[in-house]
């Protein structure tokens, strides 16, 4: 009789959720939040029984109930809100992921409420990403990648602009958490490491971007995203030899990555301009302190012209970069270099 009586709740909590498609295609919410009550008592007597706790059928329909429940509780309806519970989306996922891969009874049914439920939100997403609504756009994409785990798939994209979300809130914990799983995930692996790094130190944690990128090249030594990575974020840490480590290490790997020798030469020349305007505003009694300076500067720009030379092989027309050779070599008093970028500067004018 027991076993009769959960069939039968299993049954009205199909009927009743029809009741609830019919309301929601009717744009009525008060009749959809009756039928999703009325639904939600059914499926809740049905999976009290052992047995149909674990029937495919009865998770589909909790599934599609407590997913219902979710998307109705948005619209803050006291009285609905108090009868339902607020964990009604993870449920939800719980019940679709052990029907989904307890049998295959129905997966193509549970594919298509879980890819239909992810567009609504997408687009709603994007209208609030669009709208500068950065934390509420943040929440949709990151239960679309929720909904993603109940047919046992990772939806990148989706933590990605959860991350993205976050970032433009200036919500930097959430924005690294978020990069973090993309990186352990080696998506977008080009950029992936350095905004994974560089979110932490936004949030005030120099210490855990350096652990996380110091961790990831341990187990990948090769990678030159990571020591790119790596070495970037030593330029705004201004650890010159973790920059010269890192970013020489990239160039070794790939003897062609025009990034690597261009940040490397970027800021060793960024240094040395900053030491000679230092030493040109210093008093004419401190010139002692200002030829050490200069001095200094010229060690730089030795370390920027070997990386940015390697650089203009590669990108041979970039005026900027050749204008600053031509200028550090005068400097250096090489004046055969110094004539050769000269005439490059002049031609890629």
């Amino acid at each position: 009789g027991t076993a009769t009586a959960q069939k039968k709740a299993e049954t009205d909590a199909a009927l009743a959720y029809r009741s609830i498609e019919t309301a929601m295609q009717n744009q009525d919410m008060e009749a959809a939040k009756k039928a999703t009550l009325k639904a939600k008592g059914f499926i809740d007597q049905a999976a009290a029984h052992a047995e149909k706790e674990k029937s495919p059928k009865t998770l589909y329909y909790k599934g599609e109930i407590y997913g219902t429940i979710h998307f109705l509780r948005q619209l803050n309806d006291q009285a609905f809100n108090d009868a339902t519970p607020a964990d009604a989306l993870d449920q939800a996922i719980k019940a679709y992921n052990t029907a989904f891969t307890s049998s295959d009874k129905f997966d193509s049914e549970i594919t298509t409420s879980i890819g239909n439920g992810k567009m609504q939100l997408a687009m709603a997403a994007n209208a609030l990403f669009d709208a500068k609504k950065f934390k509420e756009a943040g929440d949709m994409y990151e239960t679309t990648a929720k909904l993603s785990s109940a047919i046992n798939e990772i939806d990148t994209a989706a933590i990605y602009n959860t991350a993205l979300c976050a970032a433009n809130a200036e919500d930097w914990e959430r924005a690294a958490a978020n990069y973090r799983k993309c990186a352990e995930l080696n998506y977008k692996p080009e950029t992936i490491y350095s905004t994974t790094a560089s979110a932490y130190i936004n949030a005030k944690k120099n210490e855990e971007a350096l652990n996380f990128l110091k961790e990831a090249i341990k187990r990948t030594p090769n990678d030159k995203f990571l020591h790119f990575a790596l070495g970037t974020i030593a330029m705004d840490l201004n650890d010159d030899q973790l920059v010269i480590d890192n970013l020489k290490k990239a160039c070794e790997i790939d003897t062609k990555y025009a990034d690597a020798y261009y940040n490397l030469g970027g800021y060793f020349l960024g240094k040395g301009e900053d030491l000679r305007q230092k030493a040109a505003d210093l008093p004419t009694s401190e010139k002692k302190q200002a030829e050490e300076m200069l001095n200094k500067s010229l060690e730089y720009y030795k370390l920027s012209t070997d990386a940015l030379e390697q650089y203009i092989v590669l990108e041979p027309n970039n005026p900027d970069v050749l204008k600053s050779l031509y200028k550090m070599f005068r400097a250096l008093k090489n004046t055969e270099k110094e004539a050769k970028y000269k005439k490059m500067m002049e031609e890629a004018k």
